[in-house]
């Protein structure tokens, strides 16, 4: 296909036609038209109820809030006491001159002990994520055995 055009004018007729054609710039007045007088009034948010994420009514359990409450929540205080004992006991331990392999490998049956698996973790994974997560008596049984 070739065209040809005689004049700037037949060049720039062509170009509007193809530009209304391919949904091109509209003129402002079409454009007026087309708007609606007035912008819709935005959704308030919904009202009574309680939503998704509400805290906690006084005197609830986590384990009644659902699955998520506990892990939004953080472990208990008991729990985060008794961690924080245990992780000061074993920096001590190995600053002493405990071997911190051995450490790192009894802690890790411990974690295995308790459903975790910790078998590639490192021992900063074990004070930070997995003692976090064990049982309440799990953590007990390791501090006594600890002295912490």
């Amino acid at each position: 296909m070739k065209l040809e055009f005689d004049s700037i004018e037949e060049i720039q007729d062509f170009v509007k036609k193809l530009k209304g054609t391919r949904g091109g710039k509209e003129k402002p007045d079409e454009l007026e038209q087309q708007l609606p007088a007035a912008a819709p009034a935005p959704l308030a948010p919904p009202t009574g109820g309680q939503t998704a994420f509400a805290p906690l009514a006084a005197g609830a359990t986590a384990a009644a809030a659902g699955p998520f409450a506990a892990a939004a929540n953080g472990p208990a205080p008991e729990v985060v006491a008794l961690v924080q004992r245990i992780a000061v006991r074993i920096d001590g331990a190995i600053a002493s001159g405990q071997p911190a392999d051995q450490a790192l490998g009894w802690f890790r049956g411990e974690c295995q002990k308790a459903g975790l698996d910790a078998a590639n973790a490192t021992m900063d994974q074990i004070k930070a994520v997995f003692l976090p997560k064990m049982p309440v008596p799990a953590l007990e049984s390791i501090a006594k055995l600890m002295n912490a």
